[in-house]
C-alpha cells in the first residue's frame, strides 16, 4: 500500500511540509510505503486551453512535468495533500494543476476511486474560506475521494510543532487514509470533519431560484427557518447524481464539452470575419 504525499508549498519545513510528514510518518509506522512530491519542484506550465486531450484523446502537449505528476498519482493507492492559504485560498501550484488536470478529469471510470485527504493551512482564522474547497477540486479531478480534510492554524515556519492537538490529528490523518485502502474494495467512508454539504462537506452555496446549490457537487437544498435558526434539507436524489459522479461527468463530458468542438467549427468563418479589427489591433 503506497501513499503519496504532496506539498503545495514553497516554504520547506513550513507547517504544510511538517504536517503532511508527520501524516506520511504515522502511515508509515502502521505499515505503509510512502512517498513524497513538493508540487513547487516541478516545472508546470499554464495550461494553453488546446482541449487535444478531450476531443483528440492525447496526452498533453505541454513538455513539463505534469505527466510525471499524473503518473505518481496513478502508481500510489492514496494521497495526501497538502497546501498553505495565500489571500483566502490555496497557493497557486494547486490551481496551475488543476488546469492541466482536465486531461484527468474525463479518463477512465472511477467506480472504485482511491482515497485522498486533505491537509489545509492558514494563519488567520477567517481568511480560509476557498481553501478546504480548492483542495477537494484538486483530489477531485485526480479521480480521488476525499475521506479526511482539516485546516490547521499557524503563522511562524515550523510553529506547528508546538501544537500537540495539531500533529495528533496530522497522525490521524495518515491513519485514515491508510484504513481507507484497506477497505478499497467497499465504498469509501469519511473520516474528517462534517460541513453543511453531506456530499463534500464543504460550506460554500449558490443561491437559485427556489433552492441552494452546494457549489463544489451541486447537492441541492431548500432553506427552512426552525425557531429562528436556518436548516438546509438536502432533496437525496442529487447525492448519486452529484457533479463528480461517473454519469454526471460523462453526461458533462458527451453533452456539454464534446458537441463545442463541432459547433465552433461551424462559426469559425463568422467569428474570424468578426475577429480580424482585434486582430490588427494595436497597429
Amino acid at each position: 500500500m503506497k501513499i503519496l504525499g504532496l506539498v503545495g508549498s514553497h516554504r520547506k519545513l513550513g507547517n504544510t511540509e511538517v504536517l503532511v510528514k508527520e501524516a506520511l510518518l504515522e502511515a508509515q509506522r502502521l505499515g505503509a510505503e510512502v512517498d513524497l512530491i513538493r508540487l513547487t519542484d516541478l516545472r508546470i506550465e499554464p495550461c494553453k486551453g488546446c482541449m487535444a486531450c478531450l476531443f483528440k484523446q492525447e496526452e498533453c502537449r505541454i513538455q513539463d512535468d505534469w505527466l510525471t505528476f499524473k503518473n505518481r498519482i496513478l502508481e500510489s493507492d492514496a494521497v495526501i495533500l497538502g497546501a498553505p492559504t495565500y489571500l483566502l485560498g490555496p497557493a497557486g501550484i494547486i490551481k496551475m494543476l488543476i488546469d492541466r488536470n482536465v486531461a484527468f478529469l474525463y479518463g477512465s471510470p472511477k467506480n472504485n476511486p482511491k482515497p485522498g485527504a486533505i491537509i489545509g493551512v492558514s494563519g488567520i482564522i477567517g481568511w480560509e474560506p476557498f481553501s478546504l474547497p480548492m483542495l477537494n477540486i484538486f483530489l477531485m479531478t485526480c479521480g480521488l475521494k476525499v475521506v479526511d480534510q482539516v485546516m490547521f492554524y499557524a503563522q511562524g515556519p515550523g510553529e506547528i510543532l508546538l501544537d500537540h492537538s495539531a500533529m495528533k490529528r496530522a497522525r490521524k490523518v495518515g491513519a485514515n487514509v491508510l484504513q481507507a485502502i484497506s477497505k478499497q474494495s467497499e465504498r469509501l467512508n469519511y473520516y474528517g470533519e462534517i460541513g453543511i454539504c453531506p456530499v463534500c462537506h464543504q460550506n460554500i452555496f449558490q443561491v437559485k431560484e427556489d433552492h441552494l446549490e452546494c457549489a463544489l457537487c451541486q447537492a441541492k437544498a431548500k432553506v427552512k427557518i426552525d425557531d429562528g435558526n436556518i436548516k438546509l434539507v438536502f432533496d437525496k436524489r442529487s447525492f448519486k447524481d452529484n457533479r463528480w459522479s461517473d454519469e454526471a461527468l460523462f453526461k458533462n463530458f458527451s453533452l456539454a464539452v464534446l458537441p463545442s468542438a463541432e459547433k465552433f467549427l461551424r462559426k469559425r468563418d463568422k467569428i474570424m470575419e468578426k475577429s480580424k479589427k482585434y486582430r490588427e489591433f494595436p497597429p
